[in-house]
Formats: structure tokens, C-alpha cells, sequence
């Protein structure tokens, strides 16, 4: 094995679709598979303020956060791990960023998509219970391969 440069890592942030985002309470962890958009070093997860991860955010905003991908035979992986703390994001142009990237990342046109994703977010964006966006203030991360999956 070896490590990812930062170059490789910011690689595998900006290709892979999802990721796991574990969260921690009273020492029992819980793992959910989450998609993310990677932007400006920073990773983005979008998530409604409700079930067992809100109970848990509410409690403890650190998190791990871990991005991976595997070869077409399973011999050859690289995978990047962030330890952070989740922060709710509430600027709007900071919300259009993250909205724009994730329209991009699912092969949507921003055109067609942007306007209408804006207007819900500035809609509900005082509402408890709308989803949110947060981001992941990175503490830590490190990531490592084995063999040259990303080269």
C-alpha cells in the first residue's frame, strides 16, 4: 500500500459518486452511504434535519467521512479519509455552488435544473424540517492505494 499525494486524493474526491459518512454517539458508531460534491477542498453532503444521524449531529458534529473506488476486478483500490466536524451551510452562494456541482455530477444541465433547486432552498431555507446542506470541516484526511489505480 501507499499513500495518495493530494493531487490523487483531490482525484478520487472529484470522480467517485458516494461515500460513507460515520457518525458517533455514546461510543456506537452508525455508517450511511451518503453522494457528495467535492468543491474548492471541501466536501458537501446534503441530508434532511431528521432520524437517527440528525439525533446523533445534534449531539456530536464530528464525523469521518471515507470515499472509495475499486478497479473492474477488485484488485486494485484507492480510498481517502476525512475526519471533520459538519457545519450547516446558509449562504445562498455557497448553497448555489454546492446545488450547481451536484446538478453537473449527475449529467443534468445546471440551465434547467439551477433556478428551480435555488428557489426551493431560498424558500425553505428558515424551515427546520427542509433539507440542508452541510459541509465538512476538514481536520484530517489521508488517503492510500494499493497498487496505481489513480496514477
Amino acid at each position: 500500500m501507499k499513500d495518495l499525494s493530494k493531487g490523487e486524493m483531490e482525484i478520487l474526491l472529484n470522480t467517485v459518486g458516494d461515500g460513507v459518512l460515520a457518525f458517533s454517539s455514546d461510543d456506537i458508531p452508525y455508517c450511511i452511504p451518503f453522494g457528495f460534491v467535492y468543491i474548492n477542498g471541501e466536501v458537501y453532503i446534503s441530508l434532511f434535519p431528521k432520524g437517527r444521524k440528525w439525533e446523533i449531529l445534534t449531539k456530536n458534529k464530528k464525523v469521518c467521512f471515507t470515499a472509495f473506488t475499486w478497479n473492474e476486478d477488485r484488485t486494485e483500490w484507492a480510498s481517502v479519509v476525512i475526519d471533520g466536524k459538519m457545519e450547516l451551510v446558509t449562504d445562498l452562494k455557497e448553497i448555489e455552488a454546492v446545488v450547481k456541482a451536484n446538478i453537473e455530477k449527475l449529467g443534468l444541465d445546471p440551465d434547467a435544473y439551477l433556478p428551480k433547486r435555488m428557489a426551493m432552498y431560498k424558500k425553505t431555507i428558515n424551515t427546520r424540517a427542509a433539507l440542508k446542506i452541510f459541509r465538512i470541516e476538514t481536520e484530517r484526511m489521508g488517503g492510500r492505494k494499493m497498487k496505481f489505480l489513480i496514477q
